[in-house]
């Protein structure tokens, strides 16, 4: 979320003194009415690399959406880009016929990939209906002919910050309140007349500000949503990290000591390189 420049507050990007520190590239570099994705961010991200390799500079990537991780590292599935016309007629048919006839027509047309895409998961099944649409082969079939793009011959050294459960949930409250300290209430007026199917509008506490807003809840019931559905994001990614990533370094509480870790990075990373 943070790739899209509408919302500085509420995806938390970094702030006028970190970027002041040192050069931060592609936050806020796209619009939220338009979609971002992982192959997008992966080649600008291949460009920014480079540019500062060829400056002797070591480029530290830094994020939590492990897609977009995953595929600069690992590359992608040569899956075409959906038309916005497909991917229209893919999101109307889905509030049209309702989610379990949707997902029926879908089984018919691609059950080997449906079978493992949840029910609730609408972008998925918009974006297999839409490629379908646009190529008329399924996911699954294009996936099959296994023809990746692959981003970067560079190897990485992985860290992965970790933080106590209570501690994690401590701070994901403490980030809410301080978001609205800051201006979320203001900052969320400006994505209040986009599309509600861009991914910006999946951006945590976007819809419950909005609501905020319209005088439709209280900004303590929002409170209570958001930070429930970040709690259960983050749940969501440390079990992702912890089955996809393959770990180099591993630091729990790191502002216990921060001098300590910084000094087994960069030993560990003189070793490797």
């Amino acid at each position: 979320m943070q790739v899209y420049k509408e919302l500085k507050i509420i995806s938390a990007r970094p702030n006028s003194e970190a970027e002041r520190i040192a050069d931060h590239k592609l936050y806020g570099f796209i619009s939220g009415k338009k979609r971002c994705s992982a192959l997008l961010w992966s080649k600008k991200a291949v460009t920014e690399i480079n540019k500062a390799l060829n400056k002797g500079v070591v480029p530290i990537l830094v994020g939590g959406t492990g897609l977009y991780v995953k595929t600069l590292m690992d590359g992608i599935s040569d899956v075409p880009i959906t038309s916005d016309k497909n991917r229209k007629i893919a999101e109307n048919l889905l509030q049209n016929d309702g989610a379990d006839n949707f997902y029926i027509k879908l089984q018919n047309i691609d059950k080997n990939l449906v079978k493992n895409i949840n029910l609730n998961d609408k972008q998925r099944l918009i974006r297999s209906y839409s490629v379908w649409l646009e190529t008329g082969k399924t996911l699954h079939e294009l996936r099959l002919a296994d023809k990746k793009i692959n981003m970067l011959p560079n190897s990485f050294l992985k860290i992965q910050l970790s933080t106590d459960r209570e501690v994690l949930r401590s701070n994901i409250k403490k980030r809410f309140f301080d978001m609205i300290d800051q201006g979320a209430l203001k900052e969320v007026k400006k994505v209040e007349d986009f599309d509600k199917t861009l991914p910006i509008m999946k951006a945590h506490g976007v819809r419950e500000l909005l609501s905020v807003n319209k005088n439709e809840i209280s900004l303590k019931e929002a409170a209570e949503i958001t930070i429930n559905h970040i709690n259960q994001y983050a749940k969501r990614q440390e079990t992702w990290f912890r089955h996809q990533y393959n770990t180099d370094y591993k630091i729990l509480n790191f502002k216990d000591n921060i001098d300590k870790y910084c000094s087994n990075v960069l030993s560990l990373y003189s070793k490797l390189y």
